[in-house]
This record gives structure tokens, sequence and C-alpha cells, in this order.
């Protein structure tokens, strides 16, 4: 690559800071084509295969873009870029994924040596949460090629990020969650920090906050599983739901001890010959006395 060149793609995208929003595309319904990142790198006409969209760069790396379903209008749940092995260039690939960083999510969350990622084994976590509508950056290797990419957290309207304080459905509610987190997860493995894959394990949900006295009514907990697919990760929505409930019922335990509430779910993620789960997502909605409802979400790594 030309001395030229490399000067040319390291100057600051002005015109793409301006014209992207503050909230970036991912998550959204909206062109990643007509973006002003595409028009910076000379997006080629899009390959598509199902729900995955692939555009050719002007840098010779490729742009990758999964939707959450067939529907060229669904929302933007992955966005990457696939840097070739054998035309490694540091500095580009870091400003380029910077960009693309700023596209997705309007300002860039990984500054650091991208160069780490090159050649990784298995899908490496850059950063969490870095936006409302991100839950994570990671990076991973497919074949000869390296990605790095942000992942959607595609339930930001409902739900909110580890750490921080989810707004009350009902108008004057006087719960507040601070935070929340996985402590451990007991099986015939003992305890240990993540979920055994293919035993039945009781894994507690650990929610602290100020409750203002209200006891919850009834919680109730949905999954997803995430697993690699062509050097991305793809996720799997899984059918019915855990529950508690005040007035009886439910498999779920809860135990309330002062400003923190502790819940203990039955998981047990089977393992497959043709699919490697890698993590699973906790959705949950706690629904409290004066009739606030709060969801909470969470990952628990699978190994």
């Amino acid at each position: 690559m030309s001395n030229f060149r490399r000067a040319f793609l390291l100057l600051p995208l002005f015109s793409l800071m301006c014209s992207a929003s503050a909230a970036g595309l991912l998550g959204t319904r909206a062109s990643f084509f007509n973006s002003a990142f595409c028009r910076q790198y000379a997006c080629g006409e899009p390959y598509r295969s199902g729900q995955n969209w692939m555009y050719r760069l002007n840098t010779g790396d490729t742009a990758f873009i999964r939707r959450e379903n067939n529907d060229a209008q669904g929302r933007i749940e992955l966005m990457a870029v696939f840097i070739n092995e054998d035309s490694f260039h540091a500095d580009v690939d870091r400003q380029t994924f910077a960009d693309l960083q700023r596209t997705a999510i309007g300002h860039v969350a990984f500054t650091g040596r991208i160069e780490l990622c090159y050649g990784a084994s298995g899908v490496r976590e850059l950063v969490s949460y870095p936006a409302p509508n991100a839950r994570s950056v990671l990076c991973m290797r497919e074949g000869r090629q390296t990605a790095v990419a942000l992942l959607a957290d595609l339930n930001a309207t409902t739900s909110t990020a580890p750490g921080s304080s989810p707004a009350p459905t009902v108008a004057g509610g006087r719960v507040k969650l601070n935070q929340w987190q996985f402590t451990g997860c007991r099986s015939e493995r003992g305890v240990t920090s993540y979920l055994p894959l293919g035993l039945g394990a009781a894994c507690t949900l650990q929610v602290q906050g100020n409750f203002s006295g209200q006891r919850v009514l009834s919680a109730s907990f949905e999954y997803e599983l995430e697993y690699p697919v062509g050097g991305v990760l793809a996720k799997l929505r899984v059918e019915g739901r855990d529950t508690y409930s005040a007035a009886g019922g439910g498999n779920v335990k809860l135990t309330p001890q002062g400003k923190t509430l502790s819940f203990t779910l039955p998981i047990n993620v089977r393992a497959r010959a043709d699919r490697r789960y890698v993590r699973l997502g906790v959705i949950g909605t706690l629904v409290f006395a004066d009739g606030t409802s709060k969801r909470v979400y969470e990952t628990l790594n699978i190994q």
C-alpha cells in the first residue's frame, strides 16, 4: 500500500462524524450502504446471504453487517470489519475499525492495539457495553481472516446494561436498581463462575438496589444462547421461561436480604455436536408491589 493511500485513509473522517447520529446505526433499520462510512471506503455492491451482508472496501478488507432476520429492513445486530491476514496494516486497520465504531455507536469505544486480535483463537471481548445500543466490542478469527466487531443489544429499548439504573415502566415508581451480576453456578463441578455445559446448574443472579420497602410480586427470566457461525456470533432465543411468584409456584427461588435480591435459576444447556455454545444471555423482568416493572440483562460464559 502506498504511503499516499495510507495517509489518505488515516485522515480524520470529519464528514462521517458529523453525519452519523449520536446513537449510531447499530440496532437500527438504517441503510449501511448509504452511510458516510461506505462513501468514505467506497463500499462495493453488497453480497447477501440470508441476514448477512458483505461489502468490499477500498482497503481490501470487508465490512460485514448482520441483521436480525432476512428482511433488508431488519435491525442491525452486528457490524464488523474482516481483515485478511495476508495484508495486515495495523494503523489502517485501527482507523477503519474506529470509523466503523463511530458509524455503529457514535463514538470510538475501543482505542487499543488492534494487533492483539490478529490470529486470535476463539472470541475475545474488548469492551463490554460500550454504548446503550451495544452489548460488546469483540474480535475473533475465521479461517485466514480476523474480524473486529460490535454486537448490538436489541433489548436496549426495554432493558439496560449491567451497572446502570433502568427507568421504571410505571410513572412515579420508587424502586431503583443499581447493579446486578451472577455470583456463581452450583453443579456437579462444584461452584463455578461460569455455566458448565451439559450439566444442570443452579445459578445465582444477585440484584442490588433501593427497593423502598416494595416486595417482588413476580419475576420471569428468558434466555438466549450465543454461538460462533462463520466468524461471528449468532444468537438463538430459547423457548419458554423460568418464573417466580410471591403467591407460590414457579421454579425460581428468591432470597431477599436488605438491599440485595438473590434469584436462583435452574439452567441446563445441552452440548451439541454441530454447535458450540459460548455464552448465555439472561433477560429478567421483575414486578414489584407498587406496580413498578424493571428489566435486567446479564450474561454467563459457558464452558
